[in-house]
């Protein structure tokens, strides 16, 4: 979104609804200038504001971002080592059941030599 064009559309809305204001309520002329200084100084306050804002959003997104270029490295680093721990503390695992079930295998082919044939 197009932070220019957010102010510019915050600003311009807030001023037409200042001017309907003034211009639908019955008052004096001293009283519209003084209402219009009042919102002319409102409009400034929330301008400031909204600036400071978005100031403090593009330094958390900078901020968030040099953060993230620093640990994401770190954390994929820490990710491939337990990975790598993984896979050496479960290949015994593996292996042995690769052996039990080249056993059973063997158990099964002995017991249908040894079983008479079905006819």
């Amino acid at each position: 979104m197009d932070k220019k064009a957010l102010l510019i559309g915050l600003i311009t809305g807030t001023a037409a609804g200042a001017a309907v204001t003034l211009f639908n309520a019955p008052m004096s002329g001293q009283e519209a200038r003084a209402r219009v200084k009042t919102a002319q100084a409102s409009l400034k306050n929330h301008t400031q504001t909204i600036k400071a804002d978005i100031g403090e959003v593009k330094k958390a997104v900078i901020q968030l971002k040099d953060v993230s270029k620093d640990n994401i490295p770190e954390v994929a680093d820490g990710l491939k080592v337990s990975a790598g721990i993984w896979k050496e503390s479960t290949e015994p695992t593996i292996q042995k059941l690769q052996q039990d079930i080249s056993e059973v295998q063997k158990t099964v082919e002995d017991l249908q030599k040894t079983l008479p044939a079905r006819k």
